[in-house]
């Protein structure tokens, strides 16, 4: 299309923090316009209405200078005057899906009459804007990867701003920004994959209803700003020395409890000092203070490193206190001391000091004590401002309570999720808040939406969590604020949130309870990318029929407008996730459109950084070497499956020169040397140095895959270099890295030129995976790969386990996988798993970290191969192998999604031979395959090989 429109904005600057910004366009359309098309897009999140009526969302994830727009036919034109109404979230900060650009707003409506454009309505400053103040801005993000909560106050603006009707007389002029190509936004590109489903999902049970009481206080400190000013990147590596500091002040001496929480990947201290004592805590424990009469002072020191540098503060005592910045008379709560330090220290491959410098002052300012200690250090003082210090933060007030009361649950309780007209009548508690614990069945991505008749003031506090152990408790991941505050106004009201979520579970909490409500309907507004059902798999054996479904289901919940990592915790495209995860889509939805926009994403990054990121387009900027490889893969496994060759073409370029940066880290032995994240599993293998082995032999496959790739579109030049470098770091690998006495690959080369003395299932599965190993050294990696030895570290991630079954397939060990998933997987079940778990032993005493991991689905890849056989021979499965294999099942049938269709397979086991009934595109050429010893009869007829 042609862009005439300008990017327009508010008067809120730049880069404002969680700015939530209306705009509107009265316009008139005629019956003479056969059609009209709207052009939109906005940085960074847009809802767009038209007379009123929500039309769409968006923009899908990108890369700033390459950002993406939308487009809608609009029908239902009034003839005459219309209104186009746009709701602009601006996130002001980076996530771990979107880097900050600025705030802004594009769009267009071409009106057509006999084929050409005749007509069109454009942004420009004749625009009117105005804040939606009924977004509270001063909140705390989800997560470290996320952005901010939603807090949403139905009293505090117009209901009916969006629609014709409404006087927006007294609202401003919109700003121009500058035409199309304006910075950052270098060139607007269209969307290149559907738009996200909307799909009805109602909870199935109302699990329980209490009466609960908060703890009495509470304060989210964002210290962000005050630490590392003007910086608007979500960076992990955040270095910094300081300490927080506020009186606490009390009316009479009095006892009580007292939380600290921390982002829960941080390297911190985790303690305080009140009135000199220090007090050593942890993420959801009840530390036991006592006040005295007055003044109190309290001091956190947040030393340390941090992904998110936030801290959250939790009182409960028989009276309410007051909290006081020292030093200042005004309203202010907190004081920073520094910092003494402060660094953002990023991983992307270049060489990095790792030593903090201890500041002298900031020694001294832990040993005080009272406030006239402190005056010494007053010079340096920061305020933390209040609109950086959130008392609403919903997750806090739903973990941090009392269970006064449970309270029985007749069926009248059950109407609020029940799809009719019937609804949930709500009295007032005697004492405290009404609860409902609310299951939804299964683990979903989406929007909630509820229905509800309250008095204006009444609070539904919404917290979403994933996992429900057997007696009650909630695992809580406590870096994960998965809420959404709705305060009501007068009357019976929708609200459908704007952010989506990903949860199985439900906690509301009713506050401010004085007059009965009414709660009509709460439903899930399923948000993931369009697909059909069509991979399957089925059998005689029920398990595993059960694992299969939800290792599916979970593929399914973390694809969105990328595939995603997991949808409660991050939602971020990992590059090397991406390897996996494509493999099981391919088996089970067959999304190539999806799989290859994430490639080309990832693609990007190597213009940002030495090599492709481990997570794109991130506010994060990070190198994960063995992801970087991983992407390599990839591609070369997209086309094995696709057969795009368009798709090689364009991204060649980065992988030649993804090549050429690898050998910028090659060292004098041969071997890549690099500081990055270095690391494969969530398990304590010995890889936080620069010579790692398995990214090592991962990079010899690659370089490997990549000549092939050069062979096909004609670079022979490149494919013969590949393919020597290749050899090479094989060599180099078997010289260096390999244990003679010890008969074992070692995890890394330290610093100090000694080899590891720590040895890995998962060093040696790659280096088997990717035919590193040589001579006899071959044979004694198998057996360790089908034994592995008690002295080696174990598996402790289904990411890793996906290569371990690739593995086993590969060696024929056929029943060794089945007896693993049976294990791994069952577990879960046991446990209630409709999705598959992240990892497991991550998290103290909790099953998991995440509940819905795409990287864990490998029974998706797995049976699609180990049962159903099914493999492209060529490119794009124009020629297929199929292989089926009962494994000792009775019978199979499954479906495997091809870029031609789909693939339809039953075998069954009839006693004097094998019923195997093949259904697939007539374009496509087979060949089956099966032990010489079996008889089969395919579709009918006796097959001989």
């Amino acid at each position: 299309m042609e862009w005439q429109a300008k990017w327009i904005w508010d008067k809120s600057g730049e880069h404002p923090r969680n700015q939530w910004s209306c705009f509107r366009k009265i316009f008139t359309s005629s019956s003479e316009y056969e059609s009209a098309t709207l052009s939109i897009s906005a940085d960074t999140k847009y809802t767009v209405y038209l007379n009123g009526e929500q039309i769409g969302s968006g923009p899908v994830r990108g890369w700033t200078d390459e950002w993406y727009y939308d487009q809608y036919d609009l029908n239902g034109l009034n003839n005459g005057e219309n209104v186009l109404a746009v709701l602009v979230n601006h996130y002001g900060m980076g996530t771990m899906h979107y880097i900050e650009g600025r705030g802004g707003v594009i769009a267009q409506i071409d009106f057509y009459q006999d084929g050409q454009a005749v007509d069109q309505l454009l942004t420009d400053d004749s625009w009117k804007t105005a804040i939606h103040n009924s977004f509270k801005k001063e909140t705390v993000k989800m997560s470290n990867c996320l952005s901010w909560s939603e807090i949403f106050d139905a009293g505090q603006f117009y209901t009916d701003w969006n629609q014709l009707n409404f006087d927006d007389s007294t609202w401003d002029h919109a700003k121009t920004i500058g035409f199309y190509r304006t910075n950052p936004w270098k060139t607007l590109i269209p969307r290149d994959i559907p738009h996200l489903t909307n799909e009805d999902i109602y909870p199935k049970r109302v699990l329980s209803l209490k009466e609960v009481k908060p703890i009495s206080q509470h304060y989210s400190i964002d210290l962000k700003p005050t630490f590392f000013p003007g910086e608007a990147d979500n960076n992990s590596g955040k270095i910094m020395q300081g300490i927080v500091v506020t009186e606490i002040q009390a009316e009479q001496e009095v006892e009580g409890v007292m939380t600290l929480t921390i982002d829960a990947h941080a390297e911190a201290k985790w303690e305080f000092k009140l009135n000199g004592e220090t007090y050593k805590t942890q993420n959801g424990k009840y530390e036991k203070v006592k006040l005295r009469g007055g003044s109190n002072l309290l001091l956190i020191d947040v030393g340390g490193s941090f992904h998110e540098p936030t801290i959250h503060l939790a009182f409960h005592f028989s009276q309410k206190i007051k909290l006081k910045a020292p030093f200042y008379q005004d309203d202010l709560s907190f004081l920073a001391i520094g910092p003494f330090y402060s660094e953002t220290r990023l991983q992307i491959g270049r060489p990095a000091q790792y030593q903090v410098p201890v500041h002298e002052e900031y020694i001294k300012m832990q040993q005080v004590t009272t406030l006239k200690e402190l005056e010494a250090f007053e010079k340096w003082t920061k305020v933390i401002p209040n609109e950086h210090v959130f008392t609403e933060n919903v997750s806090l007030l739903s973990i941090f309570k009392k269970d006064i009361k449970r309270h029985a649950l007749d069926f009248r309780h059950q109407n609020m999720i029940l799809p009719n007209h019937s609804f949930t009548s709500v009295e007032p508690m005697e004492n405290g808040d009404t609860e409902y614990l609310i299951d939804f069945g299964k683990e979903y991505l989406g929007n909630v939406e509820f229905e509800i008749e309250a008095a204006k003031g009444t609070i539904f506090d919404f917290f979403f969590f994933e996992s429900l152990h057997q007696d009650g408790r909630i695992e809580h991941t406590f870096s994960l604020n998965n809420s959404l505050r709705y305060v009501a106004t007068d009357g019976r009201q929708v609200y459908r949130s704007f952010i989506p979520r990903g949860f199985r579970y439900l906690l509301l909490t009713i506050r401010n309870l004085n007059t009965p409500c009414k709660i009509f309907k709460i439903r899930a507004d399923l948000t993931t990318f369009p697909t059909g059902n069509v991979g399957a798999f089925y059998s005689s054996d029920y398990k595993l029929n059960q694992i299969w479904e939800i290792s599916k289901h979970t593929v399914r919940m973390c694809a969105q407008d990328t595939i995603i990592d997991c949808p409660a915790y991050e939602q971020a495209l990992w590059t090397g996730d991406s390897y996996n995860i494509s493999l099981m889509n391919y088996y089970t939805f067959g999304n190539y459109d999806l799989i290859r926009r994430c490639l080309k994403l990832i693609s990007k990054s190597v213009y940002r950084s030495p090599l492709p990121e481990s997570h794109v387009p991130s506010g994060w900027q990070n190198v994960l070497t063995a992801w970087s490889i991983l992407w390599m893969m990839a591609c070369r496994e997209y086309y094995r499956y696709a057969g795009d060759l368009d798709f090689i073409k364009e991204v060649y370029p980065e992988l030649k020169l993804t090549v050429q940066r690898f050998q910028q880290f090659i060292n004098d032995d041969g071997l890549v040397e690099i500081e990055a994240w270095n690391m494969l599993d969530w398990a304590p293998m010995d890889t936080n140095h620069k010579i790692v082995t398995h990214q090592n032999a991962l990079l010899v496959e690659a370089l490997r895959q990549t000549s092939y790739l050069a062979s096909i579109i004609g670079e022979h030049e490149d494919q013969i270099n590949f393919l020597t470098l290749a050899e090479k770091l094989k060599q180099a690998i078997n010289t260096y890295l390999w244990d003679e006495e010890n008969k074992v690959y070692v995890d890394s080369i330290h610093e100090d030129g000694n080899k590891s003395n720590i040895y890995s299932i998962q060093t040696n599965l790659m280096i088997y995976l990717t035919d590193c190993a040589i001579g006899q050294r071959r044979n004694l990696i198998e057996e360790y790969i089908k034994n592995p030895p008690e002295r080696f570290v174990q598996i402790k991630s289904p990411f890793v386990l996906f290569f371990y079954y690739q593995a086993l397939m590969q060696l024929g060990e056929n029943a060794r996988v089945i007896e693993n998933i049976l294990k791994i997987y069952g577990f879960m079940l046991e446990h209630d798993a409709t999705t598959c778990w992240e990892g497991w032993e991550l998290i103290e005493g909790d099953f998991s970290r995440s509940h819905c991991h795409a990287w864990s689905a490998a029974p998706t890849y797995v049976f699609g191969i180990l049962y159903l056989g099914v493999k492209p021979l060529e490119p794009g499965f124009k020629k297929v192998s199929i292989s089926p294999n009962l494994n000792g099942l009775k019978w199979i049938k499954g479906t495997v999604p091809i870029p031609q269709g789909m693939i339809d397979i039953y075998c069954k086991d009839l006693g004097e031979y094998i019923d195997l009934q093949i259904t697939i595109p007539e374009e496509i050429e087979f060949e089956i395959t099966a032990s010489e010893n079996t008889k089969i009869q395919v579709n009918g007829k006796p097959f001989s090989f």
